[in-house]
């Protein structure tokens, strides 16, 4: 195993090379904010800044996403500077600007003593009103469930995911995996009785034949079994039952 040395805030520690800075700090006690970062995702992070530190090497600085940027032997990351609290102060009141009504931006901004943002908030047409544009939703569809129902829509701050068109969804296979990765818990999923709703589509649950709880999509155990071939008497039982 390749690994390297590095300085992180003053501490010499050790990691494998090419692993991010961001899961390497973390793993030291030394805590970086991100909201669009998945390490089971590969194209993951980068989106919301919030993660920005300071790299050196060689005498020059850079600022750099936490996230995404790999560790190398002989550089020193700073993640506490003036410089690096006076950009995040920027990007958390640009992000309470844009999703006022998000308490995890707001807790994030308190956290850092940010009462309120000095820039406006703009009223436009936005399907989910707590959406950062992080694109983990649609990163996941595609990436891990392999379905590729939503996709990010419009440009600049209205920026959001959704389904195509704003309609239905013929793909969507209810799994809810785009609501459990949102950040920010933008994504509405209504589970009742036998029925789940989400993007304005509803789907049957199918119920555990051992417990009698509704646990998954019944178009999600069809998609599993058309594109896997598992067989469908496996999800007579949920996990817990089997």
């Amino acid at each position: 195993m390749n690994t390297v040395e590095f300085i992180i805030n003053g501490k010499m520690v050790r990691a494998v090379r090419d692993e991010c800075i961001m899961k390497i700090a973390r793993e030291n006690g030394i805590p970086i904010d991100g909201l669009c970062y998945s390490p089971e995702l590969e194209s993951a992070g980068g989106s919301c800044r919030l993660c920005l530190v300071e790299v050196h090497e060689k005498g020059k600085m850079r600022v750099v996403t936490s996230c995404n940027y790999p560790v190398r032997d002989n550089i020193e990351v700073k993640t506490d500077t003036p410089f690096i609290k006076k950009i995040k102060r920027n990007i958390i009141e640009l992000l309470m600007a844009k999703v006022p009504e998000s308490e995890v931006i707001r807790e994030i901004a308190a956290r850092e003593g940010i009462e309120k943002s000095r820039y406006k908030h703009i009223e436009f047409d936005q399907p989910l009103n707590k959406c950062i544009s992080c694109g983990l939703c649609t990163q996941v569809c595609a990436e891990i469930v392999g379905v590729s129902a939503i996709s990010m829509i419009n440009r600049s701050y209205e920026k959001t995911a959704h389904t195509p068109f704003k309609k239905e969804s013929a793909v969507c296979i209810g799994c809810g995996a785009c609501a459990y990765i949102c950040p920010t818990h933008a994504i509405e999923m209504k589970d009742r009785d036998n029925t789940r709703v989400i993007w304005g589509r509803e789907f049957v649950m199918q119920r555990c034949k051992e417990c009698g709880i509704p646990y998954i999509p019944e178009a999600q155990v069809s998609w599993i079994v058309e594109t896997t071939g598992k067989d469908r008497n496996f999800f007579e039982k949920c996990p817990d039952c089997r």
